[in-house]
């Protein structure tokens, strides 16, 4: 605590130092101005004004005083002054003019200067710009007389008309300007370093100081009245003014940076505001000179008054963190000597404008006066490169604790990574042994398919001999046994038996060969409906049986699924004659909602409690593997007594059934 306010002391020191001793145009040499000659001198009385077109000789005109001085800032128009040369007590006298747009000159009448009379733009600043004008001491008592083209400006009578030596004349503007370009020069020199660390950097506060001390730098320079006798800045001092708004502009930024406030709302608009308004500046400047002056002296005292509220509120609510307290403590420093000095300037300028005998104070306390806004900004630009040196100090040690950090990192990451070449070492070896294991996994996977694939080989071609070449035999060993009690009755062996028994053994054994060739290709794709209608034929001509069939088949159906069916009547017709002794079958097949329902019936021996067989046990597991349903079992008669037998068959149906199956009766 005791260290904070003996460096606040120190400061306040250095402010009173600056501000009071540091006027490099109190030490300028007088001699540089001619002893000899006289002082110029400011003619600001005895003037007499007249409003509108050239007068006549007879016209009246009026004293320029005060009231008709306040009317200019409202009027537009033409605008005739005059008044007596006084006496000329130099060698080589000039005219210095200043404050008007659109004039021209004239000694007793004749015109000897002549400013922009001509209609049109004109991009040139009334109050800075100085149009000497040569004149001869013989001159003395001639009427002096202006024609203006006024335009609702204001008018500024102790910086009007100044008459004297240009020597002179221009010392004195040298002796005024001397700290401006000083502090010029510097501003300029610590911006360009600014812009050199912002594209190095890309900080977003190298940026706005650099805006901010270029726009000093540069608004200090153009202020400067010696620099029109050098070079021809007309334009420049035309739009020096809009230097103004970007250095408000970037104040506020460069505050809601430092501050951390650069994305809140309030400072976000505020700049928006800013920016919007400079560039309306430019336009504005580009169309129309009188609406650049009252944008830039109406309009933007009061958004300064908004930025430097803005500002304040961001202090006041800045994070008072450690790592941050000795900039806010520059930064708060900076903006209370910004603040004084501007006010000063803007305050002292009203006074002089206003009350002349604020012209005739102290000499000293003028210069004083006149230097309270440079050396202000100076102390602020101060303030400023400490906070940037501050913060380029914090981010160089932030920089050299994330390398450290970084360093450990790295021999961390080494030590990891050695650790990983001794892990993926030993995952790879546990790999390599899990391939050589799966490996002969396989191996043994394969052969146990080749096994499996051996043994449905096998399975199946039983299953078609016992359905196909079982269901042909049986139908000869039926015809065997009728030929055989033919004999016994009649004493010899018919012949139509003999080839029907020997049709049949050859078609048992073509089944055979089909069945063999099944291993090598699939038989030709045959209808479902023409191949269940052959069985029945077939069945009916060789078994000697009668069947009654209803068939009606939905549009599609798998292969597997109509095999399955073929084969399950193929196998109830083959059962009802070899084990039921049955002579009559009824069989259906047909959709009803979303199942395909088979029932095959027959007149024999009621099935009972008897055990499947393989053919029946083969059909089962064939048509539940399908998803369906089994039902063997003997129907009742009228009398409740079991007689016949009855297989029933279900398979599952897409729930939209076609709207046009085929459908027969035999």
């Amino acid at each position: 605590m005791k260290r904070r306010s003996t460096s606040l002391w120190i400061w306040i020191i250095v402010c009173a130092i600056v501000l009071g001793a540091f006027l490099p145009s109190l030490f300028i040499n007088k001699k540089f101005i001619e002893q000899s000659s006289s002082p110029p001198a400011r003619l600001v009385n005895d003037w007499e004004v007249r409003f509108g077109q050239q007068p006549g000789q007879g016209d009246s005109w009026q004293a320029l005083g005060e009231e008709e001085q306040n009317k200019l800032s409202h009027y537009k128009g033409s605008l005739w002054v005059k008044r007596t040369l006084p006496e000329l007590p130099w060698n080589k006298p000039y005219l210095f003019l200043s404050g008007m747009n659109r004039f021209e000159v004239f000694l007793d009448g004749q015109s000897v200067y002549r400013f922009n009379m001509e209609p049109g733009l004109i991009w040139n600043h009334f109050i800075m710009t100085w149009h000497p004008i040569p004149i001869q001491p013989e001159d003395e008592g001639k009427e002096l007389s202006l024609h203006m083209e006024w335009d609702r400006m204001p008018f500024m009578m102790n910086n009007w008309i100044v008459v004297g030596e240009p020597d002179s004349i221009l010392t004195r503007f040298l002796q005024q300007d001397s700290s401006r370009y000083i502090y010029s020069v510097l501003y300029i020199t610590v911006g360009i370093v600014g812009l050199i660390f912002f594209a190095r950097r890309r900080e977003k506060l190298y940026f706005w100081f650099s805006l901010l001390t270029l726009s000093s730098g540069f608004g200090l320079l153009l202020i400067c009245n010696s620099l029109q006798w050098f070079f021809d800045v007309q334009a420049l001092y035309y739009w020096k003014d809009l230097l103004l708004t970007l250095g408000v502009y970037a104040f506020t930024g460069l505050y809601g940076e430092v501050l951390g406030a650069s994305r809140r709302l309030i400072v976000r608009i505020t700049k928006l505001t800013l920016l919007l308004y400079t560039i309306a500046s430019l336009f504005a400047g580009i169309w129309s000179p009188t609406w650049y002056w009252k944008m830039l002296n109406d309009g933007l005292p009061w958004l300064a008054i908004v930025a430097i509220g803005v500002v304040t509120y961001a202090l006041a609510r800045f994070p008072n963190s450690a790592q941050r307290q000795y900039e806010r403590r520059w930064l708060l420093r900076g903006y209370v000597i910004l603040v004084i000095s501007g006010l000063g300037h803007m305050i002292s300028n009203y006074l002089y404008a206003q009350y002349k005998p604020f012209n005739e104070l102290w000499h000293y306390f003028n210069i004083v006066i006149a230097n309270l806004l440079p050396n202000g900004l100076l102390l602020f630009m101060s303030c400023m490169v400490f906070v940037v040196i501050h913060r380029v100090g914090y981010i160089y040690q932030d920089s050299e604790r994330n390398a450290r950090d970084l360093q450990t990192k790295n021999i961390e990451l080494e030590q990891f990574y050695r650790n990983l070449e001794q892990i993926v070492e030993t995952r790879t070896q546990e790999l390599e042994e899990a391939n050589r294991s799966l490996t002969i996994t396989l191996r043994e996977k394969a052969e146990t398919l080749a096994e499996v694939s051996v043994l449905e080989e096998r399975n199946r071609i039983a299953q078609d001999m016992h359905d196909v070449v079982g269901h042909t035999l049986t139908a000869a060993i039926v015809q065997l046994e009728a030929s055989k009690k033919l004999a016994a009755k009649e004493g010899n062996l018919p012949s139509e038996k003999l080839d029907t028994v020997s049709g049949l053994v050859r078609k048992g054994l073509e089944d055979i060969r089909k069945t063999v060739r099944l291993l090598k290709s699939d038989s030709p794709p045959v209808k479902l409906e023409f191949a269940l209608r052959e069985l029945i034929r077939e069945t009916i001509e060789t078994m000697e049986v009668a069947i009654e069939a209803d068939i009606e088949l939905p549009c599609e159906m798998g292969k597997l699924t109509e095999k399955v069916i073929y084969h399950a009547l193929q196998e109830g017709l083959t059962n009802g004659i070899r084990h039921a002794g049955c002579s009559w079958f009824r069989y259906s097949i047909r959709p009803r909602e979303d199942l395909l329902e088979i029932k095959l019936w027959n007149d024999g021996k009621p099935f009972g409690f008897a055990k499947p067989g393989f053919g029946l046990t083969t059909m089962m597991e064939r048509v539940h593997l399908l998803g369906g349903t089994v039902a063997v079992g003997s129907s009742e008669g009228a009398d409740g007594i079991p007689m016949g037998c009855e297989l029933a068959i279900t398979f599952p149906l897409p729930l939209l059934l076609p709207s046009s199956p085929r459908s027969t009766s035999a």
